[in-house]
């Protein structure tokens, strides 16, 4: 059972590309992201949410073909967090807006067009970079709390959150996650870098409630995953999850 679950766990975003062009090394890509809003929540906190979502998934297609075509290093460890600086970079076109109301609930929905190149990359390698130095540089009381800014930058901020799991920096990383689920409280992605934390901390409880919260928000990775799961007691939690 652990075999059918890690992949799934490791692989946070899942690709749902609505259509794709190619021409050489510029790629024009039509995705969609989404947000799930409760009553009082932001408006712009959720349309920024979807974007980058929508954003994320245009990268991850892209890198595929520029990485098999040699024009972008192959990321391996590092593979979400520069794909995530990545998205910030790229400047698409918003085709549709939607917000679909159930009860108290409503998902905010953007469908964009955007043009991805190899140069996106490379800004992201250079703005990770940045962020680490200067992360270096903080205090061990700011180390320690995990700060987190008021900007709305979801690109930045789950791209810190893959920084400190490769890293293995997970207490950490934890805390920080604990504070971005109050900034972004509907946010799939955090719910499921979450269960990776517990499934290392042996926490198979608190790793299902991490599912099942990502899947409530709509990450069918996450939907996966539970259905493979029959007694997450049984787990052999022997193996850590990154080498």
């Amino acid at each position: 059972m652990r075999n059918l679950f890690m992949p799934a766990l490791l692989v946070l975003f899942s690709i749902n590309i609505v259509a794709s062009a190619a021409a050489d090394d510029v790629f024009e890509i039509e995705t969609e992201g989404s947000y799930r809003m409760e009553a009082g929540s932001s408006v712009e906190l959720a349309k920024k949410v979807a974007l980058f979502s929508a954003k994320r998934k245009a990268v991850d297609l892209a890198g595929r073909y520029l990485s098999r075509n040699s024009l972008i290093k192959v990321y391996e460890l590092n593979r979400d967090e520069i794909y995530s600086l990545a998205a910030r970079e790229i400047e698409p076109k918003i085709l549709e807006e939607t917000r679909q109301a159930v009860g108290k609930i409503s998902t905010y929905t953007v469908r964009i067009r955007a043009r991805v190149l190899p140069s996106d990359f490379v800004k992201a390698e250079m703005e990770d970079i940045r962020q680490k130095k200067s992360e270096a540089n903080e205090s061990f009381s700011e180390e320690m709390e995990q700060p987190v800014s008021i900007e709305i930058d979801p690109g930045k901020d789950i791209g810190k959150v893959y920084r400190l799991l490769r890293e293995k920096k997970w207490r950490i990383a934890m805390i920080y996650m604990d504070h971005l689920e109050k900034k972004y409280p509907n946010w799939a992605e955090i719910y499921m870098a979450k269960a990776l934390v517990y499934y290392i901390f042996h926490e198979p409880v608190f790793m299902e409630n991490a599912l099942r919260e990502a899947c409530r928000l709509g990450n069918t990775t996450a939907c996966d995953d539970l259905k493979n799961i029959k007694k997450v007691q049984e787990y052999d939690f022997g193996i850590s999850a990154i080498e």
